[in-house]
């Protein structure tokens, strides 16, 4: 069942344990136990969530050693890390939501949203940058 299409589904706890990975990594290998504090679960639970992304291709993994994103992770925790940083960016700077519940909502949403409606965010900002709307900042 390794290789079966359920297998291939990334789910958002995957997603959550991408994003912590390249957001911690700066390019260099974590720590299981970094990633687990980031996440606030436990080693036990790193670990299976490890062996998951190490066989769908998206880590390496060590035993007892250091994880790296392989390019498939870099790939894809990248889009969700655009897809996060978008949404929030939207909700605090256009619609004036307060930057805490922006970072929860983008949490969740992040995962369920289209790739259209992503871009039509990316779009707003930018037109709003352009008009002088809102303060430009980029991520």
């Amino acid at each position: 069942m390794k290789n079966s299409i359920l297998n291939q589904i990334m789910t958002p706890g995957m997603e959550n344990y991408l994003k912590a990975l390249i957001q911690l990594s700066g390019g260099v290998g974590v720590q299981s136990s970094d990633v687990a504090d980031a996440l606030g679960v436990t080693k036990g639970s790193v670990s299976c969530m490890m062996n998951r992304l190490r066989d769908e291709g998206y880590i390496t993994k060590e035993r007892y050693g250091l994880v790296s994103l392989t390019e498939k992770g870099r790939k894809e925790a990248a889009g969700i890390t655009r897809r996060y940083n978008l949404i929030q960016s939207f909700f605090v700077r256009i619609l004036g939501v307060d930057a805490a519940t922006a970072a929860e909502d983008a949490c969740r949403i992040e995962h369920i949203i289209s790739p259209q409606s992503i871009d039509r965010i990316d779009e707003k900002l930018e037109e709003a940058e352009r008009n002088r709307d809102v303060t430009p900042i980029r991520s």
